[in-house]
């Protein structure tokens, strides 16, 4: 009988491979009622987790002995059975240990000389110093001063191995340059030397070029520092007769400055003061009139001035120059004298 390709649920038929409902079967009845059967005998809920599960029993080990363990040693062994490795295996297989080879040792080669040497030597020798050579012991010999030595027999000397040759260049290396460095040194020094003897030089010459600026300019400081302390607005002339030139320091008191003038060789002097004054020049005129009559009166950049004999006087800004001593100054030198101030 062949299989059914057909499951009936709830009096319906449906393939198995498709499962599309299958109306053109026609089911019996006793399909259908055992179908309705198997759909009873179903297993309830409650029922699934019932069974019971036999709980642990532990080993009391108060009342029963543990078992003894035997020792490893103790247990049989088997009995090593020496299988033949094959030929493909190569990792397992145990390594071949061969004889180390026999080391050759090095022989140091004997020195030679150098290829330039030996051409050097080589070489045949120029007219000249054969000569020389033979001159040498022939003068040796017939000089009665000279006693001629016993000639020594010199031994063969060893030829140096490579070993005592690198040697030798390293100490000649390091020789030169312990000498190299002291060269430096003394170069440095020198350098050094000459450099502090260049930075001195120009300090001094500095220091010389100030000194000289200072001694030239002391004059306008020393009258600045006296119009300060008198109180007046004193100035320094710009113009001196040739030969002439400030004798001693500035003097001043309140309202009143005084600098004097001496000839080269001390044989006259003339004083310029400057001093405080509410005075015009018909005022000037009358103070000098009272000393010399007939004053000389001269007018240049709108300054009066009045002179007689060696004296000269003019009023300029509300102070009043005067010049006086027994030098012979003619009346352009007063001029210029007047206008530099």
């Amino acid at each position: 009988m062949a299989s059914k390709n057909y499951v009936v649920i709830n009096g319906r038929a449906y393939n198995t491979i498709t499962g599309m409902v299958m109306d053109d079967i026609k089911i019996e009845k006793s399909e259908i009622e055992k179908e309705q059967s198997i759909s009873r005998r179903g297993t309830s809920v409650s029922n699934i987790h019932a069974a019971h599960v036999q709980k642990s029993s532990t080993l009391n080990r108060r009342h029963v002995k543990m078992p003894q363990r035997t020792p490893l040693a103790a247990k049989p062994q088997k009995a090593r059975v020496d299988v033949k490795q094959h030929i493909a295996v190569k990792k397992f297989s145990t390594p071949i240990v061969s004889k180390p080879a026999p080391q050759k040792i090095a022989i140091n080669r004997p020195a030679e000389a150098h290829p330039v040497t030996r051409r050097a030597q080589q070489r045949p020798l120029s007219v000249n110093t054969k000569l020389r050579k033979e001159r040498q012991p022939l003068a040796m010999n017939n000089n009665p001063l000279v006693a001629v030595a016993p000639q020594k027999i010199e031994k063969p000397i060893a030829a140096k191995t490579a070993h005592q040759l690198k040697n030798e260049a390293i100490e000649k290396a390091l020789s030169n340059e312990i000498i190299s460095n002291k060269k430096a040194r003394r170069r440095q020094k020198k350098g050094g030397a000459l450099r502090w003897l260049n930075t001195f030089s120009v300090g001094f010459a500095v220091m010389l070029l100030g000194g000289y600026l200072t001694y030239l300019s002391m004059p306008n400081i020393s009258i600045k520092m006296a119009a300060v302390q008198s109180g007046i607005d004193a100035k320094y002339p710009g113009y001196k007769p040739d030969g002439y030139a400030l004798n001693g320091p500035i003097k001043f008191k309140s309202g009143e400055v005084s600098m004097k003038y001496a000839y080269a060789d001390g044989s006259s002097e003339y004083t310029i003061t400057q001093q405080k004054s509410g005075w015009n020049s018909s005022a000037v005129k009358e103070f000098f009139s009272e000393k010399h009559k007939n004053p000389n009166t001269t007018m240049i950049d709108g300054l009066t001035i009045y002179s007689g004999g060696k004296e000269a006087a003019w009023v300029n800004g509300g102070i009043l120059y005067q010049i006086s001593g027994d030098a012979n100054l003619s009346s352009s030198q007063i001029e210029k004298i007047a206008t530099s101030l």
